[in-house]
């Protein structure tokens, strides 16, 4: 059942949205955050609580960030709602480097842009649209972390 983040648990994340992409919070002020196992969901708060029947939901809300292999990951869904606020790590790619990254699963760039911090999540952007998560790694090692049917479709845009 997913449970309701107190204050404190609240602040963490909001920290690691501002310390990692200068997400403000105020974006984020209209919604309660709850968690459930490894994820976390942001639901628009109410003017009087919801009496959730016991063991009915294991999730509530628009899914927002993960906790995968030590790393917090923004979900796609939640870059593509709010990624709009971030005003850091988030890189523009071209189409080339876009399908390259989902066919591969990786991309080595040549240069990093100056607003991306290693190692860590980035928000990647392709002609201005946010369209997901990469993970970047090492130097210049970026990681494909979009979901499986996003990654294929851009992948057959190489093949053509």
């Amino acid at each position: 059942m997913p449970r309701l983040l107190n204050q404190e648990q609240r602040r963490i994340l909001l920290r690691f949205l501002w310390e990692r992409f200068k997400i403000p919070e105020e974006g984020l002020a209209p919604y309660d955050m709850f968690a459930f196992s490894r994820q976390a969901f942001l639901f628009k708060r109410q003017s009087s609580p919801i009496k959730w029947p016991e063991g009915a939901f294991v999730r509530c809300g628009l899914p927002f960030l993960r906790n995968v292999a030590g790393f917090l990951k923004p979900t796609t869904v939640f870059i593509q709602r709010f990624g709009h606020f971030a005003q850091k790590n988030v890189m523009e790619l071209s189409e080339e480097d876009v399908c390259k990254l989902c066919s591969d699963g990786e991309l080595i760039l040549k240069r990093l842009p100056t607003s991306v911090e290693l190692p860590g999540y980035v928000i990647i952007k392709l002609e201005g649209h946010l369209i997901g998560a990469g993970l970047l790694l090492e130097e210049n090692r970026l990681v494909c972390r979009f979901p499986k049917a996003m990654r294929q479709a851009f992948a057959k845009l190489t093949l053509q």
